[in-house]
């Protein structure tokens, strides 16, 4: 898991969120935790961001992206 500073954190974007996405799916071997909302908690709890706040920033299209390859 990447690890960022408070003003890092503030300028996560798409391109941040499809690159932690795919580390995090890549790198966990129980498919139940790459559910979506398992996904959002987990990233929301380490940047430090409210699920809602990386809903706004992309976090379902970047899911999308990764998982369903839309």
């Amino acid at each position: 898991m990447i690890v960022m500073n408070q003003n890092v954190i503030q300028k996560l974007h798409f391109e941040q969120l499809l690159v932690e996405l795919e580390q995090i799916i890549q790198n966990t071997s129980v498919p139940e935790k790459n559910d979506f909302y398992p996904l959002l908690d987990e990233i929301s709890t380490s940047y430090n961001l409210t699920p809602e706040e990386l809903l706004t920033r992309g976090f379902r299209k970047a899911y999308r992206q990764i998982v369903d390859g839309v």
